[in-house]
């Protein structure tokens, strides 16, 4: 009887620690739970090329400097250098040397008063004269830019005047009526002789006001 009883115990005893099918069920979903809790998502990183992007980003500045540039805009060659022969150069360019203006002077008298002696620039405003004394028989006006004058001899109070024109040039005859003002040319560092401002016939108003 105590070996029943005790067997029965032993059974019993089994029974309570053998688990039931809807244990074993729990059992299960509470580890598959525990094992969802313990896994840790890692975001994916993407790490890009940087070759990839660097040469990307150099093509994008490329391709805004050729719609910022204007259109006529000169293209530098990446490769070129600069050297002393493509420096900017100034060219100076030397003032010519001046010449002059000679002649003999005359007067219809017995003498040939104090005369002023000028050279008018031809289409242009400037002048330069020279101031003679009595009897003084020639003249030369210096410092004369090259270009064309007309030539003029006043006496010094201006009231009448001898001009070298086209009556000179025709021999102060008579039959010279001619009493255009020549044009003189001066060339660079040289003197052009010879211009003798004797026409002292022309009618008033003919020359220039004296200077």
């Amino acid at each position: 009887m105590k070996k029943i009883l005790f067997l029965t115990l032993i059974v019993l005893l089994l029974s309570a620690c053998i688990p039931s099918q809807q244990q074993v069920e729990e059992i299960l979903s509470s580890a598959e739970q525990t094992a969802m809790a313990q896994v840790t998502f890692v975001p994916v990183t993407y790490t890009p090329n940087v070759d990839t992007i660097v040469a990307q980003t150099f093509a994008a500045l490329t391709v805004q400097a050729a719609l910022t540039q204007p259109a006529n805009a000169p293209t530098l060659n990446p490769t070129s250098t600069l050297t002393p022969d493509a420096a900017l150069t100034m060219t100076v360019t030397a003032t010519p040397e001046p010449g002059s203006i000679s002649g003999t002077l005359s007067y219809p008298s017995s003498f040939i008063p104090a005369l002023r002696v000028v050279a008018f620039q031809v289409n242009g405003f400037n002048y330069r004269y020279v101031d003679t004394m009595q009897n003084q028989t020639v003249y030369q006006i210096t410092g004369l830019a090259p270009g064309l004058y007309r030539v003029v001899a006043y006496i010094m109070d201006g009231s009448y005047a001898g001009g070298y024109t086209q009556m000179v040039a025709c021999g102060l005859l008579a039959s010279c009526t001619d009493h255009t003002l020549l044009d003189v040319e001066v060339k660079a560092g040289k003197d052009t002789p010879s211009i003798n401002p004797g026409d002292w016939y022309a009618p008033a108003g003919s020359f220039p006001a004296m200077p």
